[in-house]
């Protein structure tokens, strides 16, 4: 995962599959997700961000170390 310069988080294709199935995104719905992913906390060189199917409500946290630009 990274956030590009805009602040839009970016997967990679195994993080998103894996998302969507904790979701319980089924395939048919893959292509335009009914995800919303928010910023919940920044502590302690650690972010996390919590990701919820907008139409059943599940969600998910996910954490992320925060890595020093160079």
């Amino acid at each position: 995962m990274r956030i590009d310069k805009h602040g839009n988080m970016e997967l990679t294709e195994e993080e998103d599959a894996d998302l969507l199935e904790q979701l319980e995104i089924p395939p048919s719905e893959h292509d335009d997700p009914p995800v919303e992913i928010e910023c919940v906390s920044t502590e302690n060189d650690v972010a996390t961000f919590k990701a919820t199917n907008t139409k059943t409500g599940k969600h998910v946290l996910m954490v992320f170390d925060l890595m020093n630009p160079d």
